[in-house]
C-alpha cells in the first residue's frame, strides 16, 4: 500500500512481439490466476458477481506485481522501454486482464493500479466490500506509482479524501488509518502555515 499517492507519469509500454522464454513458475501461476478472474468477469451473470470478480482480480494483480519485484529486482527504464524486456512483456500480458501493471521509476518497483476497485464501486456501490474498494480506489491507496511532496494542495486533498471516507464508512477496518492520516495532514498544514508566518 502506498501512502499519500499522487499518480506519477511512468514509462508507456510498447508492444513487442511475444517470442520469449516461459516466465518463472511463480509468475506463470500468478498469470493463470489473473486469467481465471478475468474469465469469471466475462461469465458473470449479475453485477454483483462481476464486482466480486473485479475485486479478486485487483487482489491478484497486487500479488503479481509483488512477484514481479521478486523475479526482476533490478528492473529499470531505459529510453522508451523497460529492462529486462521479459518483465515488460509479462506486465503487458498481466495488464491485458484488466488491471494495469506498471513500473514506477520513483519507487523503482513494479506496482498494480486500482481499476478493479473502481469497477467494483461502479457495479455494486453499496456492496459489502465498498469500503475497501473506496479506500483503495477513489481515496488512492492502491495505485502503481506515488510521489508525495507534502505541498499544501496535496495535504488538502488528503484531508478531503479521508474526511469523506470516515464520514461514509465510520465502522470500516480502514477508518483508524484514515483518522491517523487526517490528523497527520492537518498537523503538517498547521506547521507549514506557522513557518510561513515566521518567514
Amino acid at each position: 500500500m502506498k501512502y499519500f499517492p499522487i499518480l506519477f507519469a511512468c514509462a508507456v509500454f510498447a508492444a513487442p512481439s511475444f517470442a520469449q522464454a516461459a516466465p518463472p513458475a511463480g509468475l506463470q501461476a500468478s498469470l493463470n490466476k489473473l486469467h481465471a478472474e478475468a474469465q469469471k468477469i466475462a461469465r458473470a451473470a449479475t453485477n454483483q458477481e462481476k464486482a466480486k470478480a473485479w475485486l479478486a482480480l485487483n487482489h491478484e494483480a497486487v500479488k503479481f506485481a509483488e512477484a514481479m519485484n521478486r523475479a526482476f529486482p533490478h528492473s529499470r527504464i531505459h529510453g522508451d522501454r523497460i529492462e529486462p524486456q521479459a518483465a515488460q512483456r509479462l506486465a503487458q500480458k498481466a495488464t491485458s486482464y484488466g488491471v494495469r501493471i506498471a513500473f514506477c521509476e520513483p519507487d523503482a518497483d513494479w506496482g498494480a493500479n486500482n481499476e478493479g476497485y473502481f469497477k467494483y464501486l461502479e457495479l455494486w456501490p453499496n456492496g459489502p466490500d465498498a469500503d475497501e474498494a473506496t479506500w483503495m480506489g477513489p481515496v488512492g491507496n492502491q495505485s502503481f506509482c506515488g510521489d508525495f511532496e507534502g505541498s499544501i494542495e496535496e495535504l488538502q486533498e488528503i484531508i478531503q479524501h479521508n474526511q469523506h471516507f470516515i464520514s461514509q464508512f465510520p465502522n470500516s477496518r480502514f477508518t483508524p488509518e484514515a483518522k491517523k492520516r487526517l490528523a497527520g495532514a492537518k498537523k503538517m498544514i498547521a506547521e507549514q502555515q506557522k513557518n510561513q508566518q515566521h518567514n
